[in-house]
């Protein structure tokens, strides 16, 4: 039914959006940042590390998804739920910025939906190493 070319490409794509809108978000987040906090309280420096720390494992998890499906082609399974799973968080990040959603929300994100699929693709990493350490 589904080849793993066509759900590779979509899985590709899904990452690249995932990636873009956290890298548009990481250079534009004072604004962001300012719009959720309620009474125009000045941003405390903790909310603006913490929202910056969010984005960038966001962003390292997606890197490390990318290398891990240049080096093996991923199952059929892994990359329809690495795309739904992206999918999924693409579509609430952006609503989470254009609600101005407080930064505990983007952890949420993070760990129910971005996670899952970094973690399957970090364990691919460790099975291709560990494969070719033995092999040479």
């Amino acid at each position: 039914m589904f080849t793993r070319v066509d759900t590779l490409t979509k899985y590709y794509q899904c990452l690249l959006g995932h990636f873009a809108m956290a890298t548009i978000v990481i250079f534009d987040q004072t604004a962001h940042l300012e719009a959720s906090i309620i009474g125009g309280i000045p941003v405390a420096e903790e909310a603006r590390i913490g929202f910056t720390v969010c984005l960038v494992l966001t962003m390292l998890g997606i890197i490390i998804e990318f290398v891990s499906i240049v080096l093996e082609m991923p199952s059929v399974v892994r990359s329809l739920f690495a795309t739904s799973s992206h999918t999924i968080a693409t579509c609430l990040f952006l609503l989470f910025i254009y609600d101005a959603h407080p930064v505990s929300h983007f952890w949420i994100l993070l760990v129910l939906l971005s996670a899952p699929s970094f973690f399957l693709a970090l364990l691919s990493l460790f099975r291709i190493v560990g494969h070719r350490g033995k092999q040479g």
